[in-house]
């Protein structure tokens, strides 16, 4: 049996162990003062990433034989699109240049709301079924947080299927035009990073020959997207703190 000064000898051993167990959680780095240190980014060299996102725009179509009240009339789409990216970095202080393609899988499609011409019931009316961009960077790097500017060259893939009349047009095209967007970039952990990105592109006005009556349409194309990816950055150890 254990005399009352054995028990209160464990007890202060047990109290003493517990205020040290505590007193360590305490003063570790994510407890005293903040998070855990921070990378040192290094966002120099290449990268490669993933990107899910949103797209959303209109196409407006101009045609001699619309009515005044129905001229121009307009296609509206948005929807889902996923793909990736690669690029390269160069820093030079706080800046930093770079130059990234990607290219995404997109499901952004729709109808129009104004002209019975479209009809989301003949091969979902009108959409784009693949995005693409080659763009050079600006950016200022503070930290671990990188914001930046972009711009270059879009490519679409646009389908639409239109009843005009009895018969059905099929307007399948292949559309270059220019892009520009602004971005913010996290790295949080070791040479991996998250980013946010708008981008707004802009396609070149082109025509549309419809297949019944003898007309032929001007159509003018703007798509918006966000997206949302993670890149890996290739330039070794990501530098953090020892």
């Amino acid at each position: 049996m254990h005399t009352q000064s054995e028990r209160s000898v464990t007890h202060r051993i047990r109290l003493a162990a517990a205020v040290a167990a505590v007193s360590a959680i305490i003063t570790s780095p994510a407890f005293a003062g903040g998070p855990l240190p921070a990378p040192v980014v290094s966002w120099s060299g290449f990268y490669a990433g993933v990107h899910g996102g949103w797209g959303w725009g209109k196409s407006e179509f101009r045609d001699p034989l619309n009515s005044p009240a129905n001229n121009p009339f307009f296609a509206y789409y948005n929807g889902p699109l996923a793909g990736g990216q690669l690029g390269y970095n160069w820093q030079l202080g706080n800046y930093v240049l770079g130059a990234e393609v990607d290219g995404s899988w997109s499901f952004v499609k729709g109808n129009t709301s104004t002209s019975p011409l479209l009809t989301s019931s003949t091969t979902n009316g009108v959409g784009y079924t693949a995005l693409a961009t080659a763009t050079g960077r600006v950016g200022y790097a503070s930290g671990q947080w990188l914001a930046y500017a972009k711009g270059g060259a879009a490519y679409a893939r646009m389908e639409l299927s239109s009843r005009f009349t009895p018969e059905i047009t099929n307007y399948n095209r292949e559309l270059f035009g220019a892009v520009g967007g602004v971005g913010l970039e996290v790295a949080f952990l070791r040479n991996v990073s998250a980013k946010v990105e708008y981008n707004a592109i802009f396609l070149p006005t082109e025509t549309l020959h419809w297949v019944s009556q003898d007309t032929t349409s001007e159509i003018k194309h703007f798509v918006q997207v966000v997206k949302a990816g993670i890149n890996v950055r290739f330039n070794g150890d990501g530098g953090l703190p020892r």
